[in-house]
């Protein structure tokens, strides 16, 4: 009688304070850094770096909030918030950004437009840029 309909519940995923966690996180659930993080995010949700969170990670996700540190460049095709405690270390491209009074932005930010989103020539230069940061990261970690 009754159709059932299958819906994804959002879980979120928590890096605790006092983990170190390497390497990739695709995710289509919320993401909260209390921890600290090395690598590359790909979110469809959102992610929340906490006031004694670390990251240094390339970044593309819905929305980002930064209380603590990240170190890389980020990707965010919805709200990017520095809150006064937050610190960007790097290169942002938003359709939208708020930083805060104390909060500490040093890079170059790129602002998409709602109609038109992300500008391909724009991920592919992302993407090329974050393929050479990886490329690199191998190559001290090999040597």
């Amino acid at each position: 009688m009754f159709k059932e309909t299958k819906r994804l519940t959002a879980t979120d995923t928590l890096i605790g304070q006092g983990t170190i966690f390497e390497g990739n996180i695709q995710t289509e659930a919320n993401l909260r850094i209390e921890g600290e993080f090395h690598g590359e995010i790909t979110s469809q949700s959102e992610i929340i770096i906490g006031e004694y969170g670390v990251a240094k990670a390339e970044i593309k996700c819905l929305n980002l909030t930064i209380a603590g540190q990240l170190h890389g460049d980020v990707t965010v095709t919805g709200r990017l918030i520095i809150t006064p405690s937050g610190q960007l270390i790097g290169n942002a491209i938003v359709q939208s950004i708020i930083v805060q009074e104390g909060a500490n932005f040093n890079g170059e930010c790129k602002m998409i437009s709602v109609a038109n989103k992300v500008n391909t020539a724009d991920v592919e230069s992302i993407n090329k840029n974050l393929e050479n940061k990886a490329e690199n990261r191998k190559a001290k970690q090999a040597g």
